[in-house]
């Protein structure tokens, strides 16, 4: 047997001979045309032609050989295929002369894929499918597959969720066993020994159809004027084996899944709904988090405990705004209501204060009819009650974090930096113009967003500039070390409110678990924590896809029709504009108007002779057509608009 620093010796031996013959590793990475690129170790991007192209999926690492043309630019020639990550994928059926296909719904992918005769189960012309690869294209450039599963048919009801499903692999069956008198057996004995709050008087406030609740609330006010907020959350944890099939299955899902017709569910229902939800009337075990908050909203001491809690009562978003808008005391809980309102308002206000709310994006309810299709679409309204929980749930997962940064090494946490780095002299630009006394050098920082947000030449200028600043802005990443939030204004945050729906928070339970018990902690490392961030991107992308899909069905039911609108995005083509009343969203193509426009790529406007288009401006428009194949909504504007209030004409031109 070789020992290990021979074989470490013989890697790198390997590795100088290949870079000695300009031979590299990469991944391939595809484009909407036939070409490729090669993203090398290193960094650098090697151009692959269509025909090296052919060779390869996007996602397979290679060993490339690179030259360079006459242009000076990187060119990949793929020597050896490592490996290939992509085993199935879905598509739609089609023909071509004798041959059977499948068209690939892969970004970068632009070719067919032959389907051999005895693989293609009766399949149709059209049909949407899942697909196996059986033969790689790198030898002869002849890739293979077979169909696994027929998934529908234009126009089948449900068939949007059902092919976002199988594209992002979330609609594999849980066979986990759940023993329910286990879990009744846990729960008896683990009670016996926690702390006792069974005599508090809890609540949970939820959508009235919710059966898998996870928190419950509780305050009492002090005579100095403060508070104490208690927040319990529900221990699954407790019930479910770290590495058992349950929590394997959870751990590929990531969270629990909301479609339009349907909710794929993170746990067993029974264990998510029963044994874990904080059912009124009901003894539970939970994670007691309780915060003692100065007169102020000053968050001043918070501890975390195993604890045990009966919850008094289940009500509603609605009945308790209904209740609190209307100070009605003949609520049985009112005094319990108005004390949790004036502590979260506190809450609000020193947050508000101290660190960073931003409005938040409209969110829009799909109603849907008999045959899964969109009916209707409303938007979701906010009330007194949500603020309320909302607030509560922003302070205990404050101080969850607090409390790994102090305990538990690694661990995990929600991260944002802040402006991306290619961004930030764009926005220091932006607001040196526009906010002469602004301090440019804290927009480098994760606190710069708050501190611009704060501006109050931001608030009162008339350019969108805190709209243009938040396009600009670098994604939230998972973090295994206290990091800043620079969305939320926040040395550091993480979410543990959701144990039941997101797996992300049962492991920061387990994590508190193992440190409150002196216990074996989950492993923390880089494989997990992308792993996460891969499954949480599934299930965003899969939801986002079956609402788009539903939604272009639906926009072919309002052509033509004026619709008041936003601007949204603008690139140099044109603009993104999003319906008022249902949030659909299409793009206006300025180049087909006869007036000529200049973009400003610094902030994000059009420019013409005559009108103006920027961020969150006002427009009326007409959905013109609907692109089923790409799920793209084009619309026209009905009439021309400009701003009602402009920045200076000096500044426009100098910007332009």
């Amino acid at each position: 047997m070789l020992k290990s620093d021979v074989l470490s010796q013989l890697k790198q031996f390997k590795q100088d001979l290949r870079e000695a013959n300009n031979r590299f590793e990469g991944v391939v990475k595809g484009s909407p045309g036939r070409f490729g690129f090669v993203t090398l170790e290193d960094g650098r991007e090697a151009f692959l032609n269509p025909d090296e192209m052919q060779r390869v999926f996007p996602g397979d690492k290679v060993l490339a050989e690179i030259t360079q043309d006459d242009k000076g630019r990187d060119v990949a020639k793929v020597v050896e295929c490592l490996s290939s990550e992509l085993k199935y994928f879905v598509g739609r059926y089609l023909t071509r002369g004798n041959g059977h296909f499948v068209d690939p719904d892969l970004n970068g992918l632009s070719r067919w894929i032959f389907i051999p005769p005895k693989k293609r189960k009766h399949s149709e012309v059209g049909d949407y499918i899942l697909c196996r690869v059986m033969q790689h294209p790198f030898k002869e450039g002849k890739p293979q597959a077979e169909v696994v599963k027929i998934i529908g048919k234009d126009g089948q009801p449900g068939l949007p969720v059902d092919y976002m499903l199988a594209k992002f692999n979330l609609n594999g069956k849980n066979n986990a066993r759940f023993d329910e008198k286990q879990a009744q057996k846990v729960l008896e004995e683990q009670a016996k020994s926690r702390t006792d709050y069974r005599e508090l008087p809890f609540l949970t406030i939820d959508a009235a159809t919710t059966q898998d609740m996870d928190d419950a609330l509780h305050a009492t006010a002090k005579d100095n004027g403060g508070w104490t907020l208690q927040v319990a959350i529900a221990d699954p944890a407790s019930l479910i084996e770290e590495g058992g099939d349950i929590d394997k299955y959870a751990r590929r899902l990531g969270a629990t899944h909301y479609f339009p017709d349907r909710i794929i569910p993170m746990l067993p229902p029974k264990l998510a709904n029963h044994y874990c939800s904080l059912l009124a009337g009901e003894d539970r075990l939970v994670l007691m988090c309780t915060i003692e908050i100065s007169a102020e909203g000053q968050i001043e001491s918070s501890r975390i405990e195993e604890a045990v809690m009966n919850s008094k009562a289940k009500l509603s978003y609605e009945d308790v705004a209904a209740a609190l808008d209307s100070q009605d005391n003949s609520h049985e809980f009112s005094a319990q209501l108005a004390t949790l309102k004036a502590v979260t308002d506190a809450l609000r206000q020193r947050r508000q204060q101290d660190c960073l709310i931003t409005p938040d994006r409209p969110e829009y309810r799909l109603i849907l009819d008999d045959n899964k299709k969109i009916a209707s679409i409303e938007p979701k309204v906010s009330n007194s009650a949500h603020g309320v929980v909302e607030e509560a749930m922003v302070a205990a997962n404050r101080c969850a974090a607090a409390y790994l940064a102090e305990h538990c090494k690694p661990a995990l946490y929600m991260a944002h930096s802040g402006f991306r780095a290619e961004r930030i002299e764009q926005i220091q630009q932006i607001m040196s113009e526009q906010c002469p006394g602004f301090d440019t050098s804290s927009l480098a920082e994760w606190y710069g967003l708050k501190t611009l947000m704060h501006s109050e030449e931001v608030q009162q200028s008339e350019l969108p500039l805190a709209a243009i600043a938040s396009r600009l802005l670098a994604r939230g990443t998972l973090s295994q070390k206290p990091a800043p939030h620079a969305g939320m204004g926040l040395e550091s945050y993480t979410t543990f409110t959701s144990p039941i729906r997101k797996y992300l928070d049962l492991t920061v339970h387990r994590l508190i678990k193992a440190s409150l018990n002196n216990g074996k902690a989950p492993g923390i490392n880089d494989r997990m924590v992308e792993r996460l961030q891969e499954a949480q991107r599934n299930g965003r992308h899969a939801v986002n896809g079956a609402e788009s899909w539903l939604k272009c069905e639906f926009a072919q039911t309002l052509i033509g029709k004026a619709l008041p609108g936003t601007v949204q995005h603008t690139n140099g083509a044109g603009f993104q504009v999003r319906l008022n009343d249902t949030g659909i969203e299409g793009l206006i193509n300025l180049g087909e108007l006869k007036e000529k426009f200049r973009f400003d790529g610094t902030y994000f406007q059009h420019i013409g002779d005559q009108h103006q288009y920027r961020l969150e401006q006002p427009v009326e428009v007409v959905i013109t057509q609907v692109d089923m194949e790409k799920k793209q909504i084009t619309m026209e504007l009905t009439e021309m608009q400009s701003p009602t209030e402009t920045a200076s004409p000096e500044a426009t031109e100098q910007n332009a």
